[in-house]
């Protein structure tokens, strides 16, 4: 960035500061509060890509020996935590490498987020393969522009799988290395402590079977005044004890995969992850077919599943499994609860007739699910799973795609214009 950029930005935050001052937050309703928060943007984008050059600055100052490292002068000087200290050099390193980020930080077109995002993507990386991945700048700084931090974070990790040499499979093998359980007890409490970190299979094994186990206490005990995390701790310790063991449900490990990545290998609109969208090397998912139980699951170029049956009450396991293979998190735009923390919602209700059938259905937070029928917000499906939210004042807060598993060269949960004549499903 030259001085006369920065001269322009200056002013550009200098009303921005200005306008900052002269709001009453107190008075603003919803629409003024955006107003607000683009002139914050513009506030924060300078101070953000001020970092960076201070970052930049400490690292070139440091190589020559009149410095400490760029992650100590934000540390100290900034007042930051290690952690933010180093993940801000880390920012810079980004920038560096890739010019269009820095750029589009300035401008408030993305947030420290999303290079962020690039850094965590790109740290296992050789330096042959960090080029590669540089060479896809201007794809992803228009990504950026355009997506949420978790989405263009799914997005990084996906396409620095794909440019590593053995799509992922050392990695895999560093993270067993890793596996371990600590156990403690606290003195005076007297209560036991584990903590269990296992590598993405194992961890989808013992995902899979604590989720079935928890469903059935749930039923079991739907009368009794239990907190949800003491009922998880009781999952737990009889899936390692064996008690019960005659009520259990044979746990189901999803893993999602489109064939020509199970034929020929990782390509650049790869799926190849479990439910909850942590990924594995195509070699693993191999080798567990070898002794699962493979359902096929058909889906056409919208990721929609096609031909997979229905029900005429709660959603069956087959229809859940049909909407796992196309929704990682909640049907909401702004949410990441997984799809096995959610429940299945009836776009027209159940009571006013609405069928169990797989266009009649989203997966959707406790949170969300409350909001569409308590909370007096509208939702909408329509052709293609385009929804609609509105507001309790009548008001569109979204329209767009509810699919976020689907090949990287679409678009999940962009804002489009619905077509007029679309036939929709509505809860109100």
């Amino acid at each position: 960035m030259d001085q006369m950029e920065l001269v322009s930005m200056a002013q550009r935050v200098r009303c921005s500061v200005d306008a900052l001052v002269a709001v009453d937050l107190d008075v603003c309703d919803r629409d003024a509060l955006d107003d607000v928060l683009a002139q914050w943007r513009t506030v924060r984008s300078f101070t953000d890509a001020c970092e960076v050059r201070i970052a930049r600055r400490s690292r070139l100052l440091a190589a020559e020996g009149r410095s400490e490292p760029a992650a100590g002068v934000l540390a100290q000087g900034g007042l930051r935590s290690t952690k933010e200290a180093q993940a801000a050099a880390q920012r810079e390193q980004v920038c560096e490498a890739m010019p269009v980020f820095e750029s589009a930080l300035c401008d408030g077109a993305v947030s420290t987020g999303h290079v962020d995002a690039i850094a965590a993507a790109t740290g296992r990386l050789d330096e042959t393969e960090k080029a590669a991945f540089n060479e896809h700048a201007q794809q992803l700084v228009a990504d950026a522009e355009r997506q949420s931090v978790e989405t263009f974070a799914r997005e990084c990790r996906e396409l620095a799988r794909t440019l590593q040499y053995d799509e992922g499979v050392a990695r895999l093998e560093n993270q067993r290395r890793q596996n371990n359980l600590r156990q403690r007890v606290d003195r005076v409490s007297g209560m036991h402590h584990f903590h269990l970190e296992v590598d993405p299979e194992s961890g989808a094994k013992v995902t899979a079977a604590y989720t079935a186990h928890l469903a059935t206490l749930r039923v079991r005990h739907r009368d009794d005044d239990i907190s949800r995390d003491r009922l998880g701790a009781q999952a737990m310790v009889e899936l390692i004890t064996g008690a019960r063991a005659i009520d259990r449900r044979v746990p189901e490990v999803s893993v999602l995969i489109d064939l020509a990545t199970m034929i020929n290998g990782l390509h650049e609109a790869s799926i190849c992850e479990t439910s909850d969208a942590t990924m594995l090397p195509p070699d693993t998912v191999r080798r567990l077919c070898c002794d699962a139980e493979i359902l096929p699951i058909m889906l056409n170029g919208d990721g929609e599943v096609l031909d997979l049956g229905r029900s005429r009450r709660t959603a069956n396991r087959a229809q859940r499994r049909a909407l796992r293979a196309m929704y990682r998190t909640c049907g909401h735009p702004d949410c990441q609860t997984p799809f096995d923390h959610c429940q299945i919602h009836h776009v027209i209700w159940w009571e006013r007739f609405g069928l169990t059938d797989l266009d009649n259905l989203i997966p959707l937070c406790s949170r969300h699910h409350h909001l569409v029928h308590e909370g007096g917000w509208t939702l909408t499906l329509g052709d293609h799973r385009i929804i609609t939210l509105t507001r309790p004042d009548g008001v569109t807060y979204f329209t767009g795609s509810t699919i976020d598993r689907q090949p990287a060269t679409d678009r999940p949960h962009e804002r489009v214009e619905p077509e007029p004549d679309r036939r929709r499903r509505t809860a109100a």
